[in-house]
């Protein structure tokens, strides 16, 4: 219920299925210690219970005691696990049989299933699918040329002014490559956040974000992810007949991140991350490198940018030029010039202690970085041009500007990106030089589709940690 529409119903049953054979086996192993399934399952029942409920709990306890021993692993471990022993000791001493309590959770269990099956029911005959309305504010364009559009988004890669300005770098040689290849610059564009969630937001839905405040907490985390799952740009374009293609860090409906999958389905990712285990790993495994200093798992950690850039590189590099029997819409997000910063200019990689936590303040490595990234984007760019059967729409564009400054500097920092188009028409008479973030996808969509959407007013919003 909590994610319907963004889990397909396929991994949804394939997750309940290794759910179920997990209990299974969990209560025929206790059954070898009891001889009783009864007693099996019961305390199968508890253990799957702790799986699935553990991060609501552990999130509360975060809540009522921050910081506080009460809520580390440390003491919730081995009070689970005496816990678990007390009750397993408990049920088998138990000598009388076990009917009301289990007659007690049968019945709450089957209540809760009708009740949650009445509320899915009722969201599946009220839901209108995205595809039969536009957002508000938009029109309908049947006579439109419907382009390929890729939408190409380079995290943390810092517009010109600002390269100039704090790196002593001049990135002119890579922007001319781009416009001798049909990209239009725009000079001085500028993010409207300095967080990748937030300005990505504000990105595809093309508006302002309805922020609680002015940091990076996580009601407003939230609120971010639930506007990207769905967003007014992706609705507009599904309702115009496009196909979307997710090669990104960020969940859709129906498409979760290209990150680093388990043997679990990795649709499922947004239910499995409250479970126990997903806790487990991914909290264990930041201790593992932060405290104990654990080289494999820090290896794994520095290099999961580098393989899920090298996974997303090659799933666009592979869509283009395939015959699709409705235009498409490809997001990709790669992480660089974002650190860490694995190759230089050349594409020598960096050593392994470069690339850890404290070396992105590295000026150099950044620009090192940077200059690799150049050569990957305009492969990319000379491919999705010359193998595309029609003009294809291009963006080409930076979430925000460079951030791990060591010295204080002027905010506007932040946020000053790079930002380029590739238009199919090549109009760009209506593309201003100080053209920011919320506003490049309406320039888009007035000039490409017919629509008459009115520009904002210029703001950023600078989000504390």
């Amino acid at each position: 219920m909590e994610n319907y529409d963004f889990v397909p119903v396929k991994d949804a049953l394939l997750l309940t299925g290794i759910y179920l054979l997990a209990s299974g086996l969990i209560s025929l192993l206790f059954w070898l210690l009891y001889r009783d399934f009864t007693k099996a399952n019961l305390v199968a029942f508890l253990i799957m219970a702790f799986q699935f409920f553990f991060g609501g709990f552990h999130d509360e306890l975060r809540k009522l005691f921050p910081g506080s021993f009460v809520s580390r692993y440390t003491s919730i471990l081995p009070a689970a696990a005496i816990f678990f022993i007390v009750i397993i000791i408990l049920v088998k001493k138990r000598k009388r049989p076990l009917q009301k309590i289990t007659f007690y959770l049968n019945a709450l269990f089957v209540l809760l299933l009708l009740i949650d099956a009445g509320l899915l029911a009722g969201r599946m005959m009220a839901r209108k699918k995205i595809t039969d309305s536009l957002p508000p504010g938009f029109s309908a364009c049947d006579t439109c040329r419907k382009p390929d559009i890729y939408f190409i988004l380079a995290d943390e890669y810092a517009g010109n002014t600002e390269l100039k300005g704090q790196f002593h770098f001049d990135d002119s040689a890579f922007l001319n490559d781009l416009s001798r290849r049909g990209f239009h610059i725009i000079p001085d564009s500028h993010s409207n956040y300095n967080y990748t969630p937030f300005s990505l937001a504000s990105i595809l839905n093309m508006d302002y974000l309805d922020l609680k405040g002015k940091e990076r907490t996580t009601p407003d985390l939230t609120y971010c992810y639930q506007s990207i799952r769905d967003n007014k740009l992706l609705q507009f374009l599904r309702f115009n007949g496009y196909r979307f293609y997710n090669y990104s860090v960020f969940d859709f409906e129906g498409q979760p991140a290209r990150t680093r999958e388990t043997f679990l389905p990795a649709k499922t990712r947004l239910i499995t991350s409250q479970t126990f285990l997903s806790r487990f790993d991914r909290d264990i495994r930041f201790n593992l490198v932060t405290r104990w200093k654990s080289k494999r798992n820090q290896r794994i950690i520095t290099y999961a940018n580098l393989h899920n850039n090298e996974n997303i590189y090659t799933l666009t590099w592979n869509l283009v030029g395939q015959n699709t029997h409705s235009p498409k819409f490809i997001y990709t997000h790669l992480m660089m010039p974002h650190y860490p910063y694995y190759f230089d200019r050349n594409g020598k990689e960096q050593t392994f202690e470069k690339l850890q936590e404290g070396n992105q303040v590295n000026k150099d490595a950044y620009i090192e970085y940077l200059l690799y990234s150049n050569k990957k984007l305009l492969e990319l760019v000379d491919h999705i041009i010359k193998s595309s059967a029609t003009p294809p729409l291009i963006v080409l564009m930076g979430d925000h500007g460079f951030r791990h400054f060591t010295e204080p500097v002027d905010s506007k920092y932040y946020f000053l990106n790079l930002e380029s188009v590739h238009l199919p028409s090549g109009n760009y008479t209506s593309f201003r030089d100080s053209l920011n973030a919320v506003n490049l996808f309406r320039t888009i969509l007035n000039t490409e589709f017919n629509q008459h959407l009115t520009l904002l007013k210029d703001s950023t919003s600078y989000l504390r940690d």
